[in-house]
């Protein structure tokens, strides 16, 4: 297996390592000269280095949240009227 196909994407490493995500969030390029393992396109460095840091730790921030919640409802099922996952859908 060559190293290319050992690489992590960017996405699994953020949502999996807190401490690489709060790097990606103050300094993209110094997170992922840190992190050498991890693959990323060049269209993702450069839409992350443009985006000004509030900007990009809400848009980080944003594809974890959406990760987190996407596989709870993988897990438990969709989300009822009161908010909470899992269980029969409220009727009605």
């Amino acid at each position: 297996m060559g190293e290319a196909e050992r690489a992590i994407p960017l996405w699994t490493r953020a949502v999996a390592d807190h401490r690489f995500r709060e790097a990606l969030i103050a300094d993209p390029l110094r997170a992922l000269a840190g992190a050498p393992d991890v693959a990323a396109s060049p269209e993702q460095v450069d839409q992350l280095e443009r985006m000004p840091p509030g900007e990009r730790a809400e848009f980080v921030t944003g594809v974890v949240r959406e990760v987190h919640w996407r596989g709870g409802q993988a897990r438990f099922g969709p989300l009822r009227r009161d908010g909470r996952l899992g269980g029969p859908p409220d009727p009605g």
